[in-house]
């Protein structure tokens, strides 16, 4: 019940003659495979495979055949009894390619195509996976394509923003706020006049009104506060002198 290509290991259905790689010895057969009389017998799928896919190189290397057309009239030719038109066919629809289109068996998508269309052609079903497929397509020179996957470069971190007036504690108290704080600061400069007028006129201080401009109103302020409290004391004490 199994096909004889598949049972041989040979599902191109190669006939004897090459001495090709993993031929199987009289000892490694079955009785079946020793009865063989017309086809080769290897030790294993991956060699037929191989011996397969070599075939068809040969072809397009040394005879110049590069369409399906031309390759499969020379595998299965009509002078052998084979149904060669349909032959064609098969293969041409299972590659997805008009029969007279060229075609490359060194690319190991054509070559892996073709292979498989030729084994169920032969044997009436394709029984091998791909990675048996692959090893014998290997073995003869035809290797999968390498996908190089390069990672982009990580992304540097990003600088926060800068915050601006609103964004800050005390842009965000808003006028009420401002208010608040100015009473609480006027109490403070009636407390410590001396300190609030030095720091009103000192040069550091007053640099800052470049920087916020509202700063100087606030200092001209805390200054005129300053100078009246500073006044009122020296009359109390020159009075009570």
């Amino acid at each position: 019940s199994v096909p004889r290509g598949i049972r041989n290991h040979n599902p191109g259905n190669i006939e004897r003659g090459a001495p090709w790689q993993g031929l199987a010895d009289s000892a490694e057969m079955t009785p079946e495979q020793r009865a063989e009389p017309r086809f080769c017998v290897f030790r294993a799928p991956k060699w037929g495979i191989r011996a397969l896919a070599r075939v068809l190189i040969t072809y397009q290397d040394k005879h110049g055949l590069r369409t399906v057309r031309g390759m499969i009239s020379r595998w299965a030719p009509p002078a052998d009894t084979n149904n060669t038109e349909a032959y064609i066919r098969t293969v041409s629809d299972r590659l997805g390619v008009a029969h007279d289109t060229a075609i490359d068996v060194h690319t190991y998508d054509v070559a892996r195509a073709l292979v498989e269309a030729i084994i169920r052609h032969e044997n009436g079903r394709q029984p091998y996976d791909r990675a048996t497929i692959d090893t014998g397509l290997a073995l003869a020179g035809i290797e999968p394509p390498v996908l190089i996957t390069v990672r982009p470069a990580p992304a540097p971190p990003a600088k926060p923003a800068p915050r601006t007036l609103r964004q800050t504690s005390t842009g965000k108290t808003g006028a009420a706020g401002l208010l608040a704080a100015g009473g609480t600061v006027l109490t403070v400069a009636a407390e410590n006049a001396d300190a609030v007028l030095d720091a009103a006129t000192n040069p550091a201080v007053r640099a800052l009104d470049t920087a916020a401009p509202w700063i100087g109103g606030v200092l001209a302020a805390l200054a005129t506060v300053a100078i009246l409290l500073l006044l009122a004391r020296k009359h109390r004490l020159e009075t009570a002198g």
